[in-house]
């Protein structure tokens, strides 16, 4: 069965109801308000239908910890990210289901820098959650909550300026279409069109709690907006979650990609900026096109386990220039997690200041052929039959263990890791070639489920 309620390095993550609820939400919250005590919290929520009742208890459970509160309402995770720091809080939590379908949510805590809690803190925190020692504020120490000023989300929109050639933008005259799952990115579409100056057709562009197709921006939910690129004349076609912290691409010809290219494509250009010797971060598991860009580009690649708080941290601390996942998420020093916009934003930058068109720069990198796959797996002891395929692919493969089980050949890799999740094995084989990547997806499934997953 799929696990209802999990704490992880994206904080407490559950389905509604049967596992993620307003009592252990409050407590939650409690427990980072017991680690900020008197410390000033931005909220901000994904509008998905049961985030207003999570709202609720999340200002409670602040407001009972005597935090001073400051209800964001319905903020994309990257103006959450850049906010923080921006107007000197001490931390936030966002309330958001990101790439998952209805039914999820999460309540997601942040720092005062604005990044993900890194693994020491995420421990504190949960330490202090699990033994329910809250802090209790005195009826004379609770703070009323107070709603975010609408001009402080000016700072977010100054952030993007800084980084974005707007007028290079703005001067190529592009049309683009975006799907933005009815979710927070849809409350400020329009703003964004207006800022680096594109006209911007937008589809789901209602906040709400209808989801009208899988959040998560893959090729399989592409298929809206890739059949009217072409007949719109558009540039490019770009593909949200719901709180716009990963992006998909679909080419002026209506080709949707898989969402593993997301940052090679427009790192191919960014890089150009950087001195060689540059740091660059990734997961373990994304597509070997991102370490052919880095290489092309004298960059220095560093590898990471999956999830978003582990390749933040690990950008923060090893100072490097930008940091990414093959989910369809980058970032670049100076914000500290993903943004839709301001990968919407480079990526429209590079089209203008290119005379080539998307697929056109799509076409200079070196693709690979990829398998994803999902195997059930019920056993407590996976991670030990996981560890028996460490001798059933021969001497001349490279075996790392930083994320589940990769294996490395001169062609591609395979890729074995629990989910964090669900009681399942991802796997992912990316080769040069078509032939080895489905042939070495097949016989790790094969061994698996003879091992008996």
């Amino acid at each position: 069965m799929i696990r209802q309620l999990t704490l992880g390095s994206s904080g407490l993550r559950g389905m509604v109801g049967a596992g993620l609820n307003p009592s252990n939400a409050a407590e939650f919250t409690a427990a980072f308000a017991t680690l900020n005590p008197g410390g000033r919290v931005l909220v901000g929520v994904d509008p998905r239908v049961s985030s207003e009742m999570l709202r609720c208890a999340v200002l409670a459970g602040l407001a009972g910890g005597g935090c001073e509160t400051i209800d964001g309402g319905v903020l994309t995770a990257g103006m959450m990210h850049c906010l923080i720091p921006a107007l000197g809080l001490d931390g936030g939590i966002l309330i958001s289901g990101g790439h998952q379908t209805a039914g999820w949510n999460a309540l997601i805590p942040l720092a005062a820098d604005g990044a993900y809690f890194n693994r020491l803190r995420q421990q504190e925190l949960f330490d202090v959650y699990q033994s329910r020692r809250f802090r209790e504020a005195a009826a004379t120490d609770v703070r009323p909550v107070r709603m975010l000023e609408h001009r402080a989300l000016d700072k977010y929109w100054e952030f993007l300026a800084s980084r974005l050639d707007c007028g290079a933008i703005a001067a190529a005259k592009l049309k683009v279409v975006a799907d933005f799952c009815n979710g927070s990115g849809a409350a400020f579409s329009a703003r964004f069109a207006r800022l680096v100056g594109v006209e911007l057709v937008a589809v789901n562009d209602t906040p709400s709690g209808v989801i009208p197709r899988d959040p998560e921006p893959r090729p399989r939910s592409e298929s809206l907006i890739r059949s009217i690129i072409k007949p719109l004349g558009a540039a490019a076609g770009l593909v949200f979650n719901r709180d716009l912290s990963r992006m998909g691409i679909v080419t002026e010809k209506g080709e949707p990609l898989s969402e593993e290219l997301t940052f090679p494509l427009v790192a191919n250009y960014y890089f150009e900026r950087l001195q060689p010797g540059f740091g660059v971060v990734s997961n373990n598991c994304s597509t070997l096109t991102l370490d052919d860009v880095v290489a092309r580009h004298g960059g220095i690649l560093r590898k990471t386990r999956v999830g978003q708080a582990a390749g933040i941290d690990l950008m923060l601390t090893s100072e490097a220039a930008a940091a990414g996942e093959g989910s369809g998420s980058f970032t670049v020093a100076g914000m500290n997690g993903f943004d839709g916009f301001l990968m919407a934003g480079l990526l429209l930058e590079m089209l203008a200041k290119r005379e080539r068109t998307l697929s056109g720069q799509l076409n200079t990198l070196k693709r690979y052929h990829i398998v994803k796959q999902k195997i059930p797996c019920a056993l407590p002891h996976a991670h030990l039959l996981l560890g028996k395929l460490r001798r059933e692919f021969g001497d001349d493969v490279k075996i790392s263990d930083l994320d589940g089980l990769r294996f490395d050949w001169a062609d591609g890799f395979l890729s074995l890791r629990l989910s964090n999740t669900e009681p399942l094995v991802r796997l992912i084989s990316e080769s040069r070639r078509k032939e080895a990547a489905e042939e070495r997806a097949w016989r790790a499934r094969l061994l698996l489920e003879h091992q008996g997953m």
